[in-house]
């Protein structure tokens, strides 16, 4: 699988920030763009969004809840997670995973999170050279 190193990028982890206005990482959504921050730590409590309009490193393009009772753990986690973005990658991207020049990455909650009640999953693309982005991904076929 051509996931993005996962290092700090699991668990709510997003390795972002840049010009743009502040959002808690909870009130993400499907259509936010934003860039990384190379000096961000593990975990960050929000981010700050770029429009899509303007070149952008990642854009959140699917959402969802997870329904487990306890947490999974974050290997566990980490791996539904990512199957369930692949999943719906060709849906908004209009061409398979396999055959796009996109990635993905999840943005799961933690152990912590979880205990406050944090059960979605954000999955996030970006372009597999690190280039910029410009525009949303929605329908872009690549």
């Amino acid at each position: 699988m051509r996931v993005r190193a996962l290092m700090t990028i699991l668990a709510l982890s997003l390795v972002v920030a840049a010009c743009g206005g502040d959002k808690s990482v909870f009130d993400l959504a499907v259509g936010d763009c934003f860039d990384d921050d190379p000096d961000a730590g593990d975990a960050v409590s929000s981010v700050a969004t770029v429009d899509c309009g303007e070149p952008h490193d990642n854009e959140i393009y699917f959402e969802y809840s997870m329904t487990d009772a306890a947490f999974p753990g974050r290997e566990a986690t980490t791996q539904s997670a990512a199957e369930r973005c692949i999943a719906e990658f060709e849906g908004f991207v209009g061409l398979s995973y396999p055959e796009s020049d996109l990635d993905i990455f999840p943005i799961t909650p933690t152990l912590e999170s979880w205990g406050e009640g944090d059960r979605v999953v954000y999955c996030a693309l970006y372009a597999l050279d690190l280039s910029k982005l410009t525009g949303s991904m929605r329908g872009a076929n690549r």
